[in-house]
């Protein structure tokens, strides 16, 4: 080859090519675990959303209703419409807040023994509240959120 010739030798051309065949599956390999969890966060964001909504929206209602015995859930109201205004109307619930997400929400009276909060079998001025947020596609647990509230 004279010093003026330019271009890639057969060598050089094969070299690059095994190169580049080891370096693109890694690489692809590499995006498709980035991709997969930036989907299950965001799953799990839109969970917690959802968990924190339907949260917020017990806690704004009453912690009995005077007129209404405790754990009997929600009566009908006007319209055949369900009236959800104390915490326990919610003992129970479940919808699907938006495709391929399910919510429930358990309400437990609880009592403090010594330093561990229990189930109560009867009334008690403590009340938990459990709400859980899962996908059917399995791409985020279940997300649950937990809190008490007190008659006070």
């Amino acid at each position: 080859m004279k010093a003026q010739d330019k271009g890639l030798t057969l060598f050089e051309m094969v070299t690059i090519i095994v190169v580049m065949g080891l370096a693109i599956p890694v690489l692809l390999n590499m995006w498709a675990d980035v991709a997969r969890r930036s989907g299950r966060s965001e799953a799990i964001a839109e969970a917690t959303f959802y968990a924190e909504e339907l949260m917020e929206e017990i806690k704004s209602k009453a912690f009995e209703d005077p007129n209404q015995t405790p754990g009997f859930g929600p009566e009908s109201g006007e319209g055949g419409r369900l009236n959800y205004d104390d915490v326990d109307d919610f003992n129970g619930y479940s919808d699907s807040p938006a495709v391929g997400y399910n919510r429930s929400c358990v309400v437990n009276y609880m009592t403090l023994s010594v330093s561990t909060w229990v189930v109560s079998g009867s009334p008690t001025d403590f009340k938990r509240i459990s709400v859980t947020v899962s996908r059917n596609d399995n791409l985020a647990s279940g997300v649950s959120l937990i809190t008490i509230v007190a008659a006070y």
